[in-house]
Order: structure tokens, then sequence, then C-alpha cells
């Protein structure tokens, strides 16, 4: 890129330009203290600037601070942990399509999402995604650790000359910011990752650029560059973003909710337990734990001699909170609607019985509607990384693979997380193959019980060809 030709020469003016097409840093800031700190005193509506604390004064001039009850639902987590699981709660499928005979590219790309655990990292990177708005996976070179897990599958794949080997490391606001830079096309041509480390209880601030080929690595606190091959033909970064939480279209609820909940419990502090108004002098109050409580006041006589009779009255509240309750159920209720999260808690779900797959499946309609929708960018998130490992393959750790690349490509399944009713599954397609409006493939793939069809189709078939030894002992 021409602009870092310039680094040398305008360092600071360049990584300003290249962080400048960024998220706003505050902004970030402000939703990583609700979303982890569950901090309530960003907005005017949050609990912490509406119940704000009191100072009053006794009849002495002695004053103290009254504390307001400021209660925090983490509704956010829920709502994120939510979207997060039936986008990509289930591991995806990857279904590699050749030309090429005994192609080895796929066998090895396999072996590095399973060592990576990339379906764990997909499932991290979405959920920072929600709760932060962004999010990115770095991917770099490191050697083959002799006797690891890795060195044994490249060995079993016949890949004993490989020495390098790619690995994966989740980027999160919380330990830097995050930068990407695109031109007028939306393609993304640099992207600036900025962290801190500690160095003799110095804090030092370093700046990556990356770019197609170069990762161009500085401190602030320096003018030297170090420029160094990442060992990939592209820039080795998947950023993910979305405009907005996946909470932000019930925030205001959010926030209402926490105010009007703690203004019930701070009402309940003062109200909810009965108190004693006593007339009169007390001469023997009963224990709080005694049975058969009895209130022992005597009668006195005033100057005249008229009685002066005591009395013990208990206070309560003649007022309920079923307005406060309704308000509370309906706020909770559309907080759940307009984010298309399940509320399954277990008042929700206790009694319901065995239901089918076509009930329960309507049950998390909402939910299955909201990640079809977003599908369309977890697939392209998935292609990113699955070309940034074959880019990583073919520059650098096995690059006589490169001659596959002119033909692979993938298909992308994703599994619901959702459980399965297998004996209506299996009743269901039976049918729909014995009155011949399904094939026996299609039946096969849609189980999925076997991640290889082809496997699965040889079997039944040996299955069917084999003689069977009941039969054999029949006869």
């Amino acid at each position: 890129m021409d602009i870092l030709h310039e680094l040398k020469n305008n360092k600071n003016e360049v990584i300003t330009l290249l962080k400048s097409t960024g998220k706003d840093r505050k902004l970030i800031s402000e939703i990583i203290k609700e979303f982890y700190g569950n901090e309530r005193d960003i907005r005017n509506s949050q609990v912490a600037n509406v119940q704000k604390d009191k100072i009053v004064k006794n009849k002495n001039g002695a004053s103290k601070v009254v504390e307001q009850v400021k209660i925090s639902i983490p509704f956010q987590k829920k709502i994120v942990a939510n979207s997060t699981a039936f986008e990509v709660g289930k591991e995806v499928t990857l279904i590699p399509n050749t030309n090429k005979k005994n192609a080895k590219l796929p066998d090895l790309l396999n072996r590095i999402w399973k060592t990576n655990r990339i379906d764990a990292l997909i499932q991290k990177l979405v959920y920072l995604k929600k709760a932060q708005t962004e999010a990115a996976l770095q991917f770099y070179i490191e050697d083959v650790k002799k006797g690891s897990t890795f060195q044994k599958a490249l060995n079993i794949l016949g890949f004993t000359e490989s020495k390098k080997q790619i690995k994966i490391k989740l980027l999160d606001n919380r330990k830097g910011s995050m930068f990407p830079y695109f031109d007028e096309y939306g393609d993304m041509k640099a992207f600036v990752w900025e962290f801190k480390t500690m160095v003799e209880n110095k804090a030092i601030n370093h700046v990556w650029i990356y770019d197609d080929n170069n990762v161009y690595k500085t401190t602030l606190e320096s003018d030297d560059i170090v420029v160094e091959k990442h060992g990939f033909d592209k820039i080795p970064i998947v950023y993910v973003s979305q405009e907005e939480t996946e909470w932000h279209d019930a925030q205001a609820l959010i926030d209402r909710y926490e105010v009007a909940l703690s203004k019930l419990s701070g009402s309940n502090d003062y109200t909810a337990h009965p108190m004693v108004k006593i007339f009169g002098e007390v001469t023997n109050a009963p224990d709080k734990d005694e049975d058969g409580k009895a209130w022992m006041i005597p009668i006195k006589y005033d100057e005249e001699g008229n009685e002066i009779k005591g009395d013990v009255q208990l206070i309560t509240n003649p007022n309920s909170a079923d307005s406060t309750s309704l308000e509370l159920d309906k706020i909770e209720n559309l907080i759940w609607s307009i984010t298309s999260t399940v509320n399954l808690s277990f008042n929700n779900v206790k009694g319901l019985g065995n239901i089918s797959g076509v009930a329960l499946t309507l049950m998390f309609l909402d939910s299955n509607i909201k990640a079809a929708l977003n599908e369309g960018n977890n697939r392209t998130m998935i292609e990113r990384i699955i070309n940034v490992l074959i880019s990583g393959i073919t520059t650098t750790t096995n690059t006589s693979l490169k001659y596959e690349t002119s033909d692979l490509y993938y298909d992308i399944q994703f599994n619901s997380i959702l459980p399965t009713d297998l004996k209506e599954a299996v009743e269901t397609v039976s049918r729909a193959v014995e009155s011949g409006v399904m094939s026996k493939r299609t039946a096969v793939e849609y189980l999925d019980m076997n991640p290889d069809t082809e496997e699965e189709l040889q079997l039944i078939n040996n299955d069917k060809t084999e003689p069977n030894e009941n039969d054999e002992k029949n006869n």
C-alpha cells in the first residue's frame, strides 16, 4: 500500500490516518464497561443516574449518606449468548469440492481447523462482535514443535517435511484496540492492532500494521520500525463488525426495568415488612423468636385520675405493588421479544412434556429467523477464515499444495443447536424414501448421523449384500 511507504518518514501521521476509519474508542470503552463491568452511569436513563444517593441531616445537624437501591441485571449477556448459540453454537460442517484425485489440501486444512479449535474460536469471535460491535482473528506462522499433536498429524498425512504451522489468536478490545483501514470500495487495505505491554514497570505502547505481505512493528515510544514477512499473501486478519450492540434496540427498556425494580426494592425496604407503632410505655417487649408474643403496657393515670391506656399497632403498606409488577412483566417480555431471545427460565419450560420436533422448532422460530438473517455474514466470515488458512498453507507451510487451489472451494453447512427427535426423523424420511419422493442419499444427508455420506451409503449397501447370521441359523 502506497501510504505505508511514508511510514518511516511520517510515522505518527500515517498511523493516525490508518486509524481514522476505525470505530469510536470512547463508545467501545463505554460498551465494555456496561457489558463486563455492569456499570450503570453511562446514560442519563440508567439506574445509577436516576437512583442517586441522598445526604440527610438529623435534628442535631449531623449528616449521613442514604444509599439508594441500584440493581443491575445482565440482560445484555443473555441476549448475546443466546444469539451466538443459535448462529454458531453447533460446529459448522465444511464440505470440500475439488476435481483433483487424492487431494491433500482439504485433509491438511481440516487438521489445522481441529488443532486450532477454530469452531470454538468462531463462537468467541461472534460473541465478542455482538458484545463489543467488533472483533478479529489474527493468524500467524510459527515453528512446528517436535512431538506435538500437530506434528503427529502431519506425519499421518504424509507431510513430514513441514516445519511451520499456522496459529490463531483472538483479538479483544479489552486487551488492545483494532483499526481496520478500508478503501473507497470497502476493501480492507491495512489493519492496525495497538496494545500495551509492561517492561520493568513501564508501559510500552505497541503498534502493529498489517498489509498483504508484511507486518510493520513499532512503538509510540520509539521511531524504530521493524518490517517482517507474515507468511501470507493477504492480510492475515479476519475482522468482523456490526453497527450496534446486540441489545441496542432494547436498551431503553433494560434501563427502565432496572430503574423500576430498584425503586420497588427501595420502597420494600421501608414498607414491605410490618413496623410496630406503640402508644404508651412498654415495660417488657417480647423477643422476636418468642412464641405467643405479648406486649406488657401498664395502665397509667394522669393528674386528674383519668386512665391512660397504651396500645400496640402494626403498620403495613395498604398499597399493593400490582402496577409495578405488571410493568416489570411487560418490559421483560418486550426485551426478549425485540431482541429475538428465548427466555428458557425454569418456570417457562416446566410442564412442557414431550413435544414434537416441529413444535420445538416453532417455539424457537424467532431466534431461528434471526440466525437465518445473519447466516450470510457468518458464511462470509468462515469463508475468509478458510481463505486465510489456504493462503498461509500455499505461501509458507506447504507450498507444494498450491496447485490444488485452482478448483478447490468449500460449501459451508450451519447446524442447529436444537435437539432432534431421531425417532420422528427416521420415520419421516423412511416413509419419504418408500413413497419415492426422497432419494436414499438425501435421507442419509438429512439424518446426518455420519458426516461422510458416501461411506454411510456404502455401509448400507454392504449390510444388504452380506448374509444375516439369523437367516443362516434358520436355514
